[in-house]
């Protein structure tokens, strides 16, 4: 009886697959554990602000006093009511970088109503950020905006002004031009996206 002898080679090929799936699952966990707030540069901000901000975002976005049927104040309008009272312009300016939308929009929406800031390069600003969103409720009604969209259009309304007032009529033009090219691709990428849903 003969025995055949096997040739077993050892490789480090057969690591790879192993090595692999530890990778992509040391990612995976990082991905869940990591959160954008790590990333933000805190320096300036006090700490009382920063633990309200970081409630304020992990509970939702902006509102107004009186929501839902019933027309209660949430928590979230208390937060947001102490924010709007006690951030400095400092703060304010550097908050308008922060990675979640509608804390950028207390930040622009306080820059806003401050008459020392120049409305033009606000609104520049906030329409050059394409990547922020912005959740509004306001009583049973949760509108969504693109930032730009909501400093530039939402906030005059709400504050009752109109960008007449504040702005010349060339810098009007520009805003309402740049608002206008904003839209136009805004459009256009919500329509590639409904063409994957179909």
């Amino acid at each position: 009886m003969k025995f055949k002898k096997i040739n077993r080679r050892k490789t480090k090929g057969n690591y790879i697959p192993l090595f692999s799936v530890g990778i992509i699952l040391l990612l995976f966990i990082y991905s869940f554990s990591h959160n954008q707030i790590n990333d933000f540069n805190w320096n300036g901000i006090r700490k009382e602000v920063k633990d309200s901000i970081i409630a304020f975002e992990k509970y939702g976005g902006l509102t107004s006093e009186f929501v839902g049927i019933a027309g209660k104040t949430t928590e979230q309008w208390y937060r947001q009511k102490w924010l709007n009272e006690n951030l400095k312009e400092g703060e304010l300016s550097k908050l308008t970088e922060y990675p979640n939308g509608s804390v950028k929009g207390i930040a622009y929406w306080n820059l806003f109503k401050n008459e020392k800031v120049e409305k033009k390069e606000l609104f520049e600003k906030a329409l050059n950020d394409t990547l922020a969103f912005v959740h509004y409720q306001n009583g049973c009604i949760g509108t969504g905006f693109m930032l730009g969209e909501f400093v530039v259009s939402y906030l005059p309304m709400t504050e009752n002004i109109k960008l007449e007032e504040i702005l010349t009529e060339t810098e009007n033009k520009e805003i309402l031009n740049l608002l206008k090219k904003r839209k136009m691709k805004q459009n256009f990428y919500k329509k590639e996206y409904y063409k994957t849903l179909k």
